[in-house]
């Protein structure tokens, strides 16, 4: 009996070992890929938080603006002299408020349009015997440099009307 001549078993293993060689390392790549792209998945998510943050700071800045340019003119505390109906005109407009430092740096400029303009003729509308006057408010919040992923901008607009009503009691003279 003449049997075919045996291969080492050395040499049968070296091939096997080469096999798993090249499953480790196709493992090691698809791990490695997997975890760049987890990384870069989570980088983005924290740059998408950080900006939705900047932009929620920019509108409550910008709201900021809206209510101080409200109150400017609604007149609230009826500054205007005794007995006098006139409407209050527009602040200085645009203005650009300080915020406290707390508010993160963010800069808000303030715009004010009356309508009809103080120097029309008559500068209100009347209805029966109230005067009003229409006042479009426009305040814009920003922060950082445009272009670059630290800015956010917000603008936001208001409509108020002031009313008074000659007839009606002193010293509002509120509608």
């Amino acid at each position: 009996m003449n049997r075919p001549p045996r291969r080492p078993r050395a040499a049968h293993r070296s091939r096997g070992r080469g096999f798993a060689l090249v499953a480790a390392i196709f493992l090691l790549v698809i791990i490695a890929t997997m975890g760049a792209f987890a990384v870069h998945v989570s980088a983005n998510a924290h740059a998408t938080s950080a900006a939705a943050v900047l932009g929620a700071r920019a509108y409550e800045a910008a709201r900021a603006g809206i209510e101080w340019a409200a109150f400017q003119v609604r007149d609230p505390n009826n500054t205007l002299a005794p007995g006098a109906t006139n409407l209050p005109d527009c602040f200085a407009s645009p203005t650009t408020l300080a915020l406290p430092a707390a508010m993160g740096g963010y800069t808000v400029e303030v715009a004010c349009t009356r309508f009809p303009a103080m120097s029309a003729s008559p500068n209100f509308h009347e209805e029966g015997d109230k005067r009003s006057a229409y006042y479009l408010i426009t305040a814009t919040a920003s922060t950082g440099v445009a272009g670059r992923p630290d800015y956010a901008e917000r603008r936001l607009e208001a409509r108020i009307e002031k009313c008074k009503d000659p007839t009606a009691p002193g010293p509002a003279y509120a509608c």
